[in-house]
């Protein structure tokens, strides 16, 4: 399990010229997100790198919310990982703790890496070049199926990758491209 933590700096901000002091009582999800992520990317310096996506989190000492971090790694692998970021003090603005969970919560292959394959098979077996090749991110779980589209021979044609095989200790992801039902488009 990966922990750290983080100390809030922004925890008490002194309000225009007077000398009130202003407590927060809520941290922004995207500011909880990207102090976290510095915090477990410094601690965990071979860590792939990555972006966290937290709701808003109370400012209240034992509050805590549920993040997700994805992560890419090489060719095109996604893996993405629940975490636990809880407010462990409001003292000197503030610290957090943050733990990630040991497993993935999900992995898959970005579009792009699923894009990439689809036009090289394309390029092997036809006599035209396939352009404007899209696919949205595959999810790494047998039979998951997306569709891709691709320009070729001047029409719009699509297509359907569907996960055959999974690593889950590695991460990856063994997919097939099959005729789609509504080819071409």
């Amino acid at each position: 399990m990966l922990t750290g933590g983080v100390c809030l700096l922004l925890g008490i901000a002194v309000a225009g010229c007077g000398r009130d002091v202003v407590v927060l009582d809520e941290l922004e999800g995207s500011k909880v997100a990207a102090m976290a992520e510095r915090e477990l990317e410094a601690q965990n310096p071979r860590l792939a790198p990555g972006t966290l996506s937290c709701p808003d989190l109370d400012f209240e000492v034992g509050s805590s919310v549920h993040c997700l971090r994805t992560a890419e790694l090489s060719k095109g692998r996604v893996v993405k990982v629940r975490g636990t970021v809880e407010v462990t003090s409001r003292a000197s603005g503030g610290r957090l703790h943050v733990a990630m969970e040991d497993d993935a919560q999900e992995f898959g292959v970005t579009g792009e890496q699923v894009a990439a394959a689809l036009g090289h098979q394309l390029a092997e077996r036809s006599a035209g070049v396939p352009g404007n090749v899209a696919c949205p991110y595959l999810r790494g779980k047998v039979g998951t199926t997306i569709t891709c589209s691709f320009d070729l021979d001047g029409a719009r044609h699509d297509v359907d990758a569907v996960v055959t095989a999974v690593d889950a200790e590695e991460y990856d992801t063994v997919y097939v491209f099959r005729k789609h039902s509504l080819s071409p488009s």
